[in-house]
């Protein structure tokens, strides 16, 4: 009886530690490798397991935990770094703190979009 009490506690927890992850996939605006990179780092903040910018289709995958996060507070880490998102739009200042490449809103200020710098001075 008491082999089976500890199982089923132990499975509880596994089931309950699932639960409190969540996952998330919206819009955020980005033309090069360098803001696919900023986008990244961004995301790497305690209680997000991971975030993977899509530069292509322009969408991000955060799985992080619900407790600490949720998809207001995800959308406001993107613009906080000068990213709009689906549905939010980041300020002009945060805009225009990115680099000059990565102007998205110009559509003309980088010439390659996998274009990728070896530094990012400009956060």
């Amino acid at each position: 009886m008491t082999r089976f009490l500890l199982l089923a506690v132990v499975a509880l927890t596994a089931v309950s530690a699932q639960a409190q992850k969540a996952e998330l996939t919206f819009g955020v605006s980005g033309l090069c490798g360098m803001c696919e990179n900023r986008i990244e780092a961004a995301f790497d903040q305690k209680g997000i397991v991971a975030a993977d910018y899509n530069l292509e289709t322009k969408k991000l995958h955060v799985v992080y935990k619900a407790k600490k996060w949720n998809e207001e507070s995800l959308h406001k880490l993107a613009t906080a770094i000068g990213h709009d998102t689906e549905k939010h739009k980041a300020t002009d200042e945060a805009y225009a703190n990115i680099h000059g490449c990565c102007k998205y809103r110009d559509h003309q200020s980088c010439s390659g979009h996998d274009h990728d710098h070896d530094h990012d001075d400009h956060r």
